[in-house]
């Protein structure tokens, strides 16, 4: 016997977007603030198999996502921004089982800083910093040099 649940699962997701350009004119500055909020909610029975002793309990658990982000053009062809990502899983109920689970509290995180400049309207140089923390105990700094560049017919030109 393998551990299992059985039960429902529902999700919840919202995303949002502003944007503002001084007197409406986005081309030499600009902001935009986005966000996405998840919550998930599960509630039913779980089934775990300890030294072949089958055990059948209720299991309730809600976890919460956000990941808030905002870019700033402070001049044409040049952006900065940053963007954090947090999950909380929530404190899970597990009835009679919760001496058999291990509850860390621990919660994932990571920010990211990113700065670009577009040298033209096909490509961009961006050097983005992010620092991770979605594992237990440990930190991972990442350094990002990135070029992206577009080639090919779009829908502002034909060639």
């Amino acid at each position: 016997m393998t551990d299992a649940f059985s039960g429902s699962t529902r999700v919840w997701i919202a995303d949002a977007v502003w944007k503002w350009a001084p007197n409406g004119n986005a081309t030499r500055t600009n902001f935009k603030l986005q966000g996405e909020y998840l919550r998930s909610t599960r509630s039913g029975s779980l089934v775990y198999d300890v030294g072949n002793y089958r055990q059948r309990r209720r299991l309730s658990r809600g976890a919460v996502g956000l990941v808030p982000a905002g870019v700033y053009q402070f001049m044409p062809r040049w952006r900065v921004g940053a963007r954090t990502e947090r999950l909380d899983p929530g404190s899970p109920d597990y009835g009679l089982n919760a001496p058999s689970f291990a509850a860390d509290g621990f919660r994932p995180s990571r920010n990211t800083l990113m700065l670009d400049f577009n040298p033209s309207e096909f490509s961009r140089v961006r050097l983005q910093f992010a620092r991770d923390r979605s594992r237990v105990g440990v930190t991972d700094n990442q350094l990002f040099l990135q070029y992206q560049m577009s080639l090919g017919a779009h829908g502002a030109h034909s060639y």
